[in-house]
């Protein structure tokens, strides 16, 4: 079986690491898997990369933003693609059964999609933008489900405002284009399902895959006296690399939660993922800053007691299996895609959508419990979430498609 990945990025970013887990299971299961990206930061000699000069690169993505340059209080993370390049022409140079797209922001124009082959599609969503006018995140807005508009990430009072340009495109080059669409969440599928660009499309749910033996539980003791962390105290833990920067991540409601949180010298906070930590004033606060490799992680998730998701938003969780996967509980809002793997007092709490005060009561239950809900949180990822699992899933998906 011959697979191809298409995706902006190999390594960097949650989605990347999503999709290279995959293709590193796929190879290990003996499928002539490869990708096709943007940006390599691996040295892995099965990613391919589409080479452009850097001027070329650089005139494009100049290119590509340059509608946004009339929306001056645009949000950071708003895609247009508009400009072509000779991708298409790059693929048919690979010999594949599945063409497995990803995460392709800056890679493939939609109007390509429909176009670049005639051997069964495969789109994982990692986030909402197949579905929207250019966010990523709706972050709450529902415009998206009537050809866009008045786009508050444009801070726009215009109907035919860039967001609803971008969703005719869609809708006018997706109209015949039925690729079998991946969630990794049920929440998503939902929003996928209802969307007047793909609804029609056939939806599955495979949730993001772990390697459980690089994420596991390393004794509390050992991780804590490497992260030169207190042994005494009851750590919670949160971060992520966006989630100062990105509003659905919640950075502001992890604040209230904190804040609300009775005064206990036994507890600290752990942020990783940024170097300093706004709205914790006054509270026992360390932050990690960046960590980017599958180790250090593992070291930080088993040295806590719980793990905080605030994020309004969120089409996964993948910090949530991973600190799971090192038998760490988890504490999150229902209402989003992470409800798919955090069960309410089995292993973590699913506080009430978006109520910082349910949070930090959630907090105080986990802290309170003994050993068992980190357990079953260990047991739920090496069920569920384990990357064998999700690569067969997989395999059983492609050979379908093959055969069909």
């Amino acid at each position: 079986m011959n697979i191809l990945h298409l995706n902006t990025y190999d390594t960097s970013g949650g989605a990347a690491r999503a999709s290279y887990r995959l293709h590193q299971g796929l190879l290990k299961s003996g499928v002539n898997s490869q990708q096709l990206v943007l940006r390599k930061s691996s040295q892995d000699p099965t990613i391919h990369v589409y080479s452009e000069s850097r001027l070329v690169k650089r005139l494009r993505v100049i290119a590509d933003q340059w509608p946004l340059n009339f929306y001056p209080h645009h949000s950071r993370a708003f895609s247009t693609h508009w400009v072509p390049n000779l991708v298409p022409q790059k693929i048919k140079n690979f010999n594949f059964d599945i063409l497995h797209i990803h995460w392709i922001n800056g890679l493939l124009i939609p109007e390509f999609l429909p176009k670049i082959t005639s051997q069964p599609m495969v789109w994982t969503f990692q986030d909402m933008w197949a579905i929207t006018g250019g966010c990523h995140y709706t972050q709450g807005c529902d415009l998206f489900m009537n050809q866009c508009g008045y786009c508050p990430q444009l801070d726009s009072s215009r109907q035919n405002d860039l967001s609803h340009q971008v969703w005719q495109r869609k809708k006018k080059a997706w109209c015949n284009f039925q690729p079998v669409i991946i969630t990794p969440s049920s929440w998503l599928a939902n929003q996928v399902k209802s969307s007047p660009l793909l609804g029609h499309c056939d939806v599955k749910i495979i949730p993001n895959g772990l390697d459980t033996d690089r994420y596991r539980v390393i004794p509390k003791p050992m991780a804590r006296q490497i992260l030169q962390l207190p042994q005494e105290k009851k750590v919670i833990l949160a971060g992520g690399v966006s989630l100062l920067k990105e509003p659905h991540k919640g950075w502001d409601l992890l604040c209230e939660t904190a804040q609300m949180l009775p005064p206990d010298d036994g507890r600290l906070w752990v942020i990783f993922g940024q170097q300093q930590a706004p709205g914790f004033e006054g509270l026992p606060v360390r932050c990690l800053g960046s960590l980017t490799d599958d180790v250090a992680l593992a070291l930080a998730y088993s040295a806590a007691d719980v793990l905080v998701v605030p994020s309004r938003q969120e089409t996964f969780g993948q910090v949530a299996t991973e600190a799971m996967a090192c038998g760490t509980p988890v504490v999150a809002f229902a209402g989003t895609g992470v409800q798919d793997i955090v069960d309410h007092y089995t292993n973590g709490y699913l506080a009430q959508a978006f109520d910082p005060a349910d949070l930090a009561a959630g907090i105080g239950w986990v802290l309170r419990q003994g050993l068992e809900l980190g357990k079953n949180a260990r047991q739920k990822v090496e069920r569920a979430f384990d990357l064998t699992v999700v690569v067969q899933r997989h395999l059983e998906l492609y050979q379908s498609l093959i055969n069909a």
